[in-house]
């Protein structure tokens, strides 16, 4: 007969037993693994065997999600929501090696004093545009943190967008912007990545958003998704088809054409998801290799 079975996943067993787990671009992880049948009766034939008490899983947890309206409209307003954590090191122009570079057989950028930033990426709705008035997002609405649970984050939420724009003592600036590209050349190596920047238009719909975290911010890596990030933030924006619609339903008193929506999302610090830039290794082998 045949014999059907629901089978549910701890995601943080599967971290630290899963056979093969790795990182990807895009994704926060991958997992192989598989499900093996322990009372099983074999049949005496090996492939048939092999392919009853033993199945093979692959599995992708992956940040992308969407967000939708509700109601009359009931369009999609955010999509392809993704977050991703970036380190930018010291670029290293010293030739020479110090304490801190070396290691057994190769030595590589001290990581120490890194600019961490968290960048968010979404694309619109095509009946959607950016909140003149606001910005499609208000940087005072910005808040981050960190820590295990979203409702108990280490040091609480910061709005560290209103920090760093206020040049706020609060917040380390002046080290965190030496660590992007200067006008004499240095920090090359570094992207080109304006923070705290709310685009005014999105002719094709697709945003990026710059949140600075801070100077060696991000937690330790985890397996068992003990370090995550936390982000809150308003996306403000204009429905272009509720414009001078007659007898339209009030949005809170404002405009109908004018859409908001709080974006709470979070990203887990984990051994290899971390963008890394500036970031120079060197090794050697010898001939007995």
């Amino acid at each position: 007969g045949i014999h059907q079975a629901r089978l549910l996943l701890d995601e943080v067993e599967l971290r630290n037993k899963a056979g093969m787990l790795q990182g990807t671009v895009g994704v926060e992880h991958t997992v192989d693994t598989f499900v093996g049948m322990a009372n099983f009766k074999p049949t005496g034939i090996t492939f048939l065997d092999s392919a009853a008490y033993q199945v093979a899983i692959h599995l992708e947890k992956t940040s992308f999600f969407s967000v939708s309206t509700h109601g009359t409209n009931d369009y999609t307003l955010l999509q392809y929501v993704n977050l991703r954590l970036v380190a930018i090191y010291d670029e290293d122009t010293d030739p020479t090696e110090s304490e801190a570079e070396n290691g057994d057989r190769s030595s590589r950028t001290n990581s120490t004093l890194a600019a961490h930033y968290l960048q968010v990426t979404f694309t619109l709705g095509t009946q959607y545009q950016p909140n003149q008035n606001s910005g499609i997002i208000p940087l005072d609405s910005v808040r981050v943190g960190k820590g295990e649970f979203y409702t108990s984050p280490e040091s609480g939420f910061t709005h560290t967008c209103s920090l760093y724009t206020s040049n706020s003592p609060d917040f380390p600036r002046e080290t965190f912007d030496s660590r992007l590209p200067q006008p004499d050349g240095s920090q090359s190596c570094a992207p080109r990545a304006v923070m705290c920047h709310s685009p005014p238009s999105t002719p094709d719909h697709f945003v990026a958003f710059n949140v600075p975290l801070g100077i060696d911010w991000l937690p330790s890596a985890s397996a068992s998704l003990a370090s995550n990030v936390f982000l809150d933030m308003i996306v403000s924006v204009v429905d272009q088809e509720q414009i001078g619609v007659p007898n339209a339903s009030p949005n809170a008193g404002a405009p109908p054409e004018q859409m908001k929506t709080t974006l709470t999302a979070s990203i887990s610090v984990v051994e290899g998801g971390i963008n890394i830039f500036c970031d120079g290794i060197t090794a050697k082998t010898d001939l007995k290799d």
